[in-house]
């Protein structure tokens, strides 16, 4: 259901006992059908003219602007009502504290608003109506709160608790009781201030300049974005190298609430992914937990996997496309282990995840990653008990003979015979599995391998083995 916060007109404005307790700035969407006034009303709010510089009149993009009232500073996203945009417009309602929903008083409801009612409620956020153009002639508030009732939308004054503010963003009319009605709502909610968190933003505008090169506005959620960061964000990677405001403004760094713009991706983020630094993620060191970065072919396999995940497993950073360099440099920093799902490998991820040690697992079947995955939390919280290790040896070189992979090995403990289970082990992790075809020594076929001397192992199924990987042969009780 949409949180509806309960009049505020009938409650006391909160009180602060510090300015230490003081809540970050909040994240406001505007929405609405086409035309309706959401830009001019941003433009009356910022005394700019943007409005004037869109194409016919109609946003184009989704930009994010931060005002002052009254002391306090607000964030609003501005989101297109165009229906090309209907994608777009979800996931700026995914990252907001508050939308206001803007509605013409002539107009009233059309399709288009109750599409932005659909997001909303998915989204799961409390919202506000502000209906726009009350200076016409022909307006009607009493026909808009009743389009809305009749959309299961009850306002204040019409059977209903959600608030609702009638204004002319072209006369400036009531614009004040808006901006605050926007602060009072939020600070009903408590909004925290966490500028020493780990690093959490969203992307909700990014494009390509010929001159500047890959572009993103974003929104810091939490902890604190600086000049020289490290991010990743999925394909686009890279180091901050200059913020700048709204208004084109250096900045130096951004806190939770704030928007900006970023230079210095590798490529063109996707708009609405989450932006993490490379900094390490704040777990507790005593909890039993896998961590686990994951990259994923497309954004609704990313998103199924996600979801099926058990709380032992923390997602250290999930995005979609190659894993790269940053990626592995993430993995180090906070021993995580990299997932993929049916994704590439870049040659200088691979060359330094071979130099760091960092575990690298690709999957082509979810239920094979998921199970893997929920294996690996067993054995983290309860040594397994349902195997007795037989034998083990350090694979030290690699041959083929007859078409199959041989894995040549200096056996290190116990022995190694034709039948056995084998766990490929790398970093002393598991990550294949087989059996033992056949173990060869010279050129003779033997009965077994044993300790302190080398042998050839062949394997039923093939293993993507190499050198200083482990073999361990084991039986299942």
């Amino acid at each position: 259901m949409t949180k509806v916060l309960k009049n505020p007109r009938k409650k006391l404005k909160p009180q602060r006992s510090s300015k230490s307790e003081v809540g970050r700035p909040p994240v406001i969407t505007v929405m609405g059908h086409i035309d309706h006034g959401k830009t001019t009303l941003l433009d009356a709010l910022r005394h700019t003219h943007v409005a004037d510089k869109e194409s016919g009149g109609i946003t184009q993009h989704i930009g994010a602007y931060q005002l002052d009232y009254q002391g306090r500073k607000i964030t609003f996203i501005d989101t297109p009502g165009h229906a090309a945009f209907a994608s777009m417009r979800s996931r700026g309602a995914q990252v907001t504290d508050l939308v206001v929903l803007v509605i013409d008083a002539v107009e009233s409801v059309k399709p288009q608003t109750k599409e932005c009612l659909d997001h909303i409620k998915a989204a799961q956020v409390p919202f506000l109506v502000a209906i726009n153009k009350i200076d016409l002639p022909n307006a009607s508030s009493a026909i808009v709160k009743k389009d809305l009732a009749d959309a299961g939308v009850m306002v204040e004054g019409f059977g209903g608790d959600i608030v609702c503010v009638e204004i002319s963003a072209k006369t400036g009319k009531n614009l004040d009781q808006l901006l605050e009605m926007i602060l009072l709502l939020t600070e009903m909610r408590g909004l925290e201030n966490k500028p020493l968190a780990p690093l959490q933003a969203v992307v909700i505008e990014s494009f390509l300049d010929k001159n500047r090169g890959p572009i993103a506005t974003i929104i810091v959620k939490q902890g604190t974005l600086k000049l020289g960061d490290q991010l990743n964000l999925g394909q686009a990677t890279g180091k901050v190298k200059a913020l700048f405001n709204e208004k084109g403004e250096p900045l130096t760094a951004v806190l939770p609430g704030c928007p900006a713009l970023v230079l210095g991706f590798s490529t063109v983020p996707s708009v609405g992914a989450n932006t993490v630094s490379d900094s390490p993620t704040n777990i507790d060191p005593n909890a039993k937990t896998l961590k686990v970065i994951l990259k994923a072919d497309v954004a609704g396999t990313l998103e199924a996997i996600t979801q099926n995940l058990s709380s032992e497993v923390t997602l250290i950073s999930s995005g979609v496309g190659e894993i790269g360099e940053a990626d592995v440099a993430l993995a180090l920093s906070t021993k995580a282990k990299i997932i993929g799902f049916r994704v590439k490998t870049t040659s200088s991820a691979q060359k330094l995840a071979e130099i760091e040690k960092v575990l690298i697992k690709n999957y082509s079947l979810i239920h094979e990653l998921l199970d893997d995955l929920q294996d690996q939390v067993l054995k983290m919280l309860e040594p397994t008990i349902d195997e007795e290790i037989l034998g083990e040896a350090k694979i030290i070189a690699q041959f083929t003979a007859k078409g199959e992979s041989i894995a040549g090995c200096k056996v290190t403990s116990g022995k190694l015979m034709p039948g056995n289970l084998v766990h490929l082990l790398r970093n002393k992790e598991p990550i294949a599995h087989s059996k033992i075809k056949s173990v060869h020594q010279g050129k003779e076929t033997v009965d077994k391998a044993k300790k302190g001397e080398e042998y050839g192992l062949a394997f039923t199924a093939p293993l993507s083995f190499q050198i200083k990987d482990t073999l361990q042969a084991y039986k299942k009780i």
